[in-house]
């Protein structure tokens, strides 16, 4: 094997798919990447957790064809360091040893023989996938949307990731850790013949946000079959294992109608929130809350620091209300609204809390139960 590449490319190469190798492996070649010829003028970089997998191809000059697996820590450092605009790799006759030339600098690193590199995706599978298209930007969206909202408790598994629907071309994304609960709907292409749902890992996506924001596709393509998702780009596959279990039925804890309807302008939502926060025990973080006739006044309190208060103009036409909640919960929620003015909807100061944007208040919610006012 000897090919030629662009420094940039194989930089951005090894940026894509560093992540996914595993860090602590049992296997010594899951710690590296595969670098491949498919063709010769193109080269893949895969790299693999198994639970994990991602190929990415890119240009290079493919002198002799063939594939190498190298430590992606020495790689990685190897090419960050070389200056030369073309970087040169050629595997030595008979070993699985590869020499890589940047200008006048030469490395001889040891590789692992490709052939022990586990082949986890298989995009030309004939095998029937569920084939879902979405807007890249719309997508990443949504996940910052939901993702925060995850359980981090191991011993909940299913709550650990997000929750897709796919239903007369609506997808839905939901996450809870049973304190919140955060929902988006989007309109999509799909095709599929009825209802299905799945549950991604929360980490799995984190990673398709971190592609995306390099890849420079305009769509992304879900394949779903059996227990396993498929991210696909043009020049990018990236694969991960589904959690295996059944969500919570979440939708029936979204209230149907709410008595009381609060409108505020989140920007000053915020900042108030977060004066306020400076006094908040930092064992419950709660604030209370307490509505009354065109205003919101919201206070924390610590009983060795002190306590706060701040008040807002709010659209509220109601008997006076007090509530409370945790407010780190809150803010995750607005941070992740656009629109200038946000709806409350509370039907009891114990009952769960609907918290949206007004300009676009059926496609995200994000709901938060009340605590108990001391």
């Amino acid at each position: 094997m000897e090919i030629v590449l662009n420094k940039e490319d194989f930089s951005n190469g090894i940026k894509i798919v560093e992540k996914i190798t595993a860090q602590k492996a049992i296997q010594p070649i899951l710690s590296n990447i595969l670098i491949e010829t498919i063709s010769n003028d193109r080269v893949k970089f895969c790299a693999t957790d198994l639970n994990l997998a991602i190929n990415y191809k890119t240009s290079a000059e493919v002198v002799e064809g063939g594939a190498i697996t190298l430590s992606a820590k020495k790689i990685s450092e190897i090419v960050s360091k070389i200056s030369s605009t073309n970087i040169s790799l050629k595997v030595e006759s008979d070993t699985d040893n590869i020499k890589i030339k940047g200008g006048k600098t030469v490395f001889d690193l040891i590789g692992l023989n490709a052939s022990e590199f586990p082949n986890v995706i298989d995009t030309q599978d004939n095998e029937e996938y569920k084939t879902i298209t979405v807007n890249k930007n719309e997508f990443s969206k949504s996940i910052k949307q939901v993702i925060f909202a995850v359980s981090t408790q191991e011993t909940q598994a299913v709550l650990t990731g997000v929750c897709f629907t796919v239903e007369n071309n609506i997808l839905e994304l939901a996450a809870t850790d049973g304190n919140r609960l955060t929902r988006v709907q989007k309109q999509i292409e799909a095709q599929v013949d009825e209802a299905i749902n799945f549950i991604v890992p929360a980490k799995t996506l984190s990673e398709v946000q971190r592609i995306s924001s390099i890849v420079d596709d305009e769509n992304i393509t879900l394949k779903i079959k059996k227990n396993k998702i498929l991210f696909e780009f043009k020049d990018l596959a990236f694969q991960s294992r589904l959690i295996d279990g059944i969500y919570p039925k979440y939708q029936q804890l979204i209230p149907s109608a709410s008595d009381k309807k609060i409108v505020i302008d989140r920007a000053e939502l915020i900042n108030s929130i977060e004066r306020v926060s400076i006094m908040v025990n930092e064992r419950t973080n709660v604030e209370r809350f307490k509505f009354t006739q065109g205003q919101l006044e919201i206070m924390a309190d610590t009983p060795e620091a002190g306590s706060s208060k701040d008040y807002i103009d709010v659209q509220y036409d109601f008997d006076d209300m007090l509530t409370a909640f945790n407010y780190k919960y809150v803010l995750d929620g607005l941070k992740n609204m656009d629109s200038k003015n946000i709806e409350i909807e509370i039907s009891d100061v114990l009952a769960a809390s609907i918290f949206k944007p007004q300009e676009d208040s059926s496609n995200y919610i994000c709901l938060i139960m009340p605590v108990k006012v001391q």
